[in-house]
């Protein structure tokens, strides 16, 4: 889960080689999850502070402050939010004809690359912050949020960044790694720890234990996990009823799932809605982004 400041153009007015599309800056709390998933469009995620995991195709990344990783088009990607010190980071999604040209000629990107490391972290967080400040969906902000990506890539262009070293694989479990991606792609059919042993053909115990290795936590905390983390995403995004969404995450109950959300969050659902809705804003200041990081409540029990 996380709290966020965000900018998204639905509609665009504009045929640009270079257009944006998203951007925000989140807290988010411990083992904040997303993915897998595959995106539609590149995005930049630079981290402000804390660290986290970063699992892109078969390579996983350990970031902290100051690194920057890279999602691109119909790429599969997932991260995750350290435990103990849950970072923060900003993001902004482009794309256009010329997009991956400069991602894959000129940028830290180039060469395959994922992840980078920046001492620019301001000018990148200066850049987005601009973009918040143009939500009103006149031409002119578009116009206006196209060129500050323009801006943002030729400041990617001018990193001083040394030779790395290829991607580390995935140094886990096959098994875990898989009993995962089954949990995160059927989480929301309201199925169980047993049933993904099922859909393995394995033991459950010896499931619990493999993943419980891998991850640090077992299957089952996982499974709450990602649906606890959906469902804040659906009740901050949308208008539907609680119920609803327990239902859509995978919750047979709507009691069950409120027990589970306020175990995990220190809130009921109807609570953090109220308390965590996104913000989509015309007018951010560097004080509301360091309100905003220093401020998310910590859950008393991480999954």
């Amino acid at each position: 889960m996380e709290k966020s400041i965000y900018n998204l153009v639905d509609t665009h007015t504009f045929q640009a080689s270079i257009f944006y599309i998203f951007s925000g800056i989140s807290q988010t709390l411990p083992f904040h999850t997303f993915g897998p998933a595959k995106r539609h469009d590149f995005i930049i995620h630079f981290v402000l502070s804390g660290q986290g995991l970063f699992f892109v195709k078969d390579h996983q990344f350990q970031l902290k402050a100051g690194d920057a990783f890279l999602i691109r088009p119909q790429e599969t990607s997932f991260y995750q939010s350290d435990i103990k010190n849950p970072w923060s980071y900003a993001w902004i999604s482009f794309n256009g004809d010329q997009a991956a040209q400069i991602i894959e000629e000129l940028s830290p990107f180039k060469n395959h690359q994922q992840v980078f490391h920046t001492s620019n972290n301001d000018q990148y967080l200066n850049l987005i912050t601009e973009t918040l400040n143009l939500s009103d969906a006149s031409p002119q902000s578009e116009l206006q949020l196209n060129l500050i990506v323009n801006q943002l890539l030729l400041q990617l262009s001018k990193e001083n960044v040394p030779h790395q070293a290829p991607a580390p694989a995935f140094k886990g479990s096959r098994l875990a790694r898989l009993a995962r991606e089954y949990i995160d792609n059927h989480y929301e059919q309201g199925i169980s720890v047993s049933d993904v042993a099922h859909a393995l053909n394995i033991d459950r115990s010896y499931l619990s234990r493999v993943f419980t290795n891998n991850f640090s936590m077992s299957p089952k905390a996982w499974l709450i996990g990602v649906r606890i983390n959906k469902a804040s995403e659906l009740l901050q995004s949308q208008q539907l009823t609680v119920e609803k969404i327990a239902e859509m995450v995978g919750f047979n109950n709507v009691a069950v799932f409120s027990r589970a959300f306020l175990k995990m969050t220190d809130e009921t659902p109807s609570q953090y809605r109220k308390q965590h809705k996104r913000l989509r804003t015309t007018q951010v200041n560097f004080s509301e982004i360091q309100n905003l990081i220093n401020t998310a409540k910590p859950v008393r029990r991480t999954t």
